[in-house]
């Protein structure tokens, strides 16, 4: 956390650097939060390294990880599965009345929610199934270990800044945005409601982790459900309050639980019960 609120201004400064040029003018509206939000993870990430040094592996085959035969289908398959899912939720809620199209629709904004998807998706799923799963997994047992980085994923989701950072950006801004990140416990409500959607689609995330021995299937799954929220969040704006089935976006309630109940079927259905057979006839012999 530290190295990513220092990593935050420079980052902040190289984007708006990048704006200048027309294909990347984007970059000129992400306010510093997000990149604070960003910078955490690449913190993470770039203590990845020594940290598998530190634990004494030299290679990623220490976290349970192997080659994926089937990659390119488990990767467009996943997003497939879960980006359908999401945007058929969406179009059932405008039917409804609870949200509605913007008019004119924006879909010149959809090509860099893709961008962004993908890469929080392989990301998200480098860092909490790959590595904080790998790590686990070798002192607990798999089922155990999957609970154990679900429940970290889904509270360290919550760790975020709540004021936009409108004050000019210095090289300490990163470190002053620490003490905001635990705003959101301020309301338990959606705190829990969030914590159970986050914690389901951590294990579902998980059990396609484990099942496959590869992070595939489950960057396909992840970058599907964010481009499908973040998509059509960009297309529509919520008119009306559905608690406890539905909070101020498509992650949070009830409704999203069963939805994502649903894509973790899905999953099983299409890429995990012949694995789930396989292994138990496996273990027969």
């Amino acid at each position: 956390m530290l190295l990513g609120a220092l990593l935050a201004p420079p980052l902040f400064y190289v984007g708006q650097h990048a704006a200048t040029v027309p294909a990347l003018g984007f970059l000129a509206e992400s306010d510093f939060r997000r990149y604070f939000n960003r910078a955490i993870l690449a913190g993470a990430l770039i203590s990845f390294y020594p940290l598998l040094r530190w634990v004494g592996w030299r290679n990623l085959s220490g976290l349970g990880l192997r080659p994926d035969p089937h990659r390119w289908r488990h990767l467009a398959g996943g997003f497939l599965i879960s980006f359908v899912t999401i945007i058929l939720l969406g179009i059932v809620l405008t039917n409804f009345g609870i949200y509605h199209w913007k008019r004119p629709l924006p879909w010149n904004l959809l090509p860099r929610v893709l961008a962004s998807a993908l890469t929080v998706g392989a990301l998200e799923e480098g860092l909490f199934r790959g590595l904080f799963l790998g790590v686990a997994k070798r002192h607990a047992r798999p089922v155990t270990a999957a609970v154990f980085v679900s429940a970290l994923f889904a509270i360290l989701h919550f760790l975020k800044p709540v004021e936009d950072a409108s004050l000019p950006v210095r090289w300490y801004s990163g470190l002053a945005l620490i003490p905001q990140i635990f705003g959101q416990f301020t309301e338990p409500q959606l705190v829990v409601a969030g914590f159970t959607t986050l914690f389901v689609l951590g294990m579902m995330l998980a059990h396609a982790t484990l099942r496959t021995g590869s992070l595939w299937l489950s960057i396909g799954l992840h970058s599907g459900l964010v481009f499908g929220k973040m998509g059509f969040n960009k297309l529509a704006k919520r008119v009306a309050d559905t608690m406890p089935w539905f909070g101020p976006d498509l992650t949070i309630g009830l409704g999203s639980v069963l939805v994502l109940l649903f894509v973790w079927f899905l999953s099983w259905y299409f890429f995990l019960r012949e694995r789930s057979f396989a292994s138990v006839v496996e273990h027969a012999r």
